[in-house]
C-alpha cells in the first residue's frame, strides 16, 4: 500500500511542476536575472571602494559589466550613499516577469503583478491572456490526474492480489510521465532554457514509463490465455497507451531541445 501512495504522490508532484514557472524558464528572463545579479555584485565592489553605490553604468565600466542589451533592459533607477534600486527584464518580454533590487524592500526580488504593470506596457494584456489558457489547460491536467489517480486506488483495493499488482503497479507507473509530459507540452517551446533539471526529469520519466510499459506488457501476456477482469484489463490498456506517449512526447522534448 505505501508504494502505491507514495507513486501517487510522485504523480501529483509532476503535474504540480506544471505550474511551477521557475523550472519552465525563457532565455531572456534568465539572462535579465543574471545582469540584475551581475550589477548587484558590481555595486557591492563599487561601495567598499567608494563607500556610496554607483548613480550611472559610466561609473563603473571599469568593471566591465556584460549583458546583451538588444535582449535585457537594465537600469539604476536611483542611488544615494547607502541604498539603491535597479530594474532589470527582458527588451521584449514574453512573460510579464521583471527583477528588482530595491535596498528599502530587503534586496533582490521579484515584482508582483501589480508593479510590473509599471514596467511590460503594450505587451502585457496579451501576455496575461496567453497566462490564464495556460492555467486552464494545468487546472484541466489537475482534474484528469487526480481522477486517475483515485481510480488507481480503487482499483488496488478492489482487485489487489499477487497476479494482478503488476497490473495495478504498470498503471501506477505511468501517471508520473503523464504528469510530466503535460508540463512538457504546456511549457516547453524554442525560448525555454533547456536546463538539466528539466533533463534530469525527462530521462526519470522516459525510464519510468518504459518500466510501466515492460511490467504492462509481461503482465498482459502472462494473462491473455485466462482473460482477467475486463475493468482490469481495460486499465493496462490505458496504462500501456499512456506509456507510449508519454515516451513520444519525451523523446520528441529530448531530440529538440536537448
Amino acid at each position: 500500500m505505501k508504494p502505491l501512495i507514495r507513486l501517487l504522490a510522485y504523480s501529483f508532484f509532476f503535474i504540480s511542476l506544471n505550474s511551477c514557472s521557475r523550472i519552465f524558464e525563457v532565455d531572456a528572463d534568465v539572462q535579465a536575472r543574471q545582469a540584475l545579479l551581475d550589477l548587484m555584485e558590481i555595486q557591492e565592489k563599487f561601495y567598499q571602494e567608494n563607500k556610496r553605490y554607483a548613480t550611472h553604468f559610466s561609473e563603473i565600466e571599469k568593471y566591465n559589466l556584460q549583458y546583451h542589451s538588444g535582449i535585457v533592459y537594465l537600469e539604476i533607477e536611483s542611488a544615494e550613499k547607502n541604498k539603491y534600486r535597479a530594474i532589470s527584464l527582458p527588451a521584449e518580454s514574453t512573460t510579464a516577469r521583471v527583477f528588482a533590487y530595491d535596498s528599502d524592500r530587503g534586496g533582490f526580488y521579484e515584482m508582483a503583478a501589480d508593479e510590473v504593470s509599471q514596467y511590460v506596457l503594450g505587451a502585457l494584456k496579451y501576455i496575461r491572456e496567453q497566462n490564464r489558457k495556460k492555467d486552464v489547460n494545468e487546472s484541466i491536467a489537475w482534474v484528469l490526474i487526480l481522477g486517475m489517480s483515485f481510480l488507481g486506488l480503487r482499483f488496488h483495493f478492489q482487485y489487489k492480489s499477487r497476479e494482478n499488482n503488476p497490473a495495478i503497479l504498470a498503471y501506477t507507473l505511468c501517471l508520473p510521465p503523464l504528469g510530466w509530459s503535460v508540463a512538457l507540452l504546456n511549457s516547453m517551446d524554442a525560448d525555454v532554457v533547456f536546463t538539466s533539471s528539466i533533463a534530469q526529469f525527462t530521462w526519470a520519466c522516459f525510464g519510468a514509463a518504459l518500466l510501466a510499459l515492460s511490467v504492462g506488457s509481461i503482465w498482459l501476456k502472462k494473462n491473455i490465455t485466462l482473460p482477467p477482469p475486463a475493468p482490469l484489463l481495460s486499465l493496462v490498456a490505458c496504462a500501456l497507451i499512456i506509456s507510449l506517449l508519454s515516451v513520444g512526447v519525451m523523446v520528441h522534448t529530448l531530440k529538440t531541445f536537448a
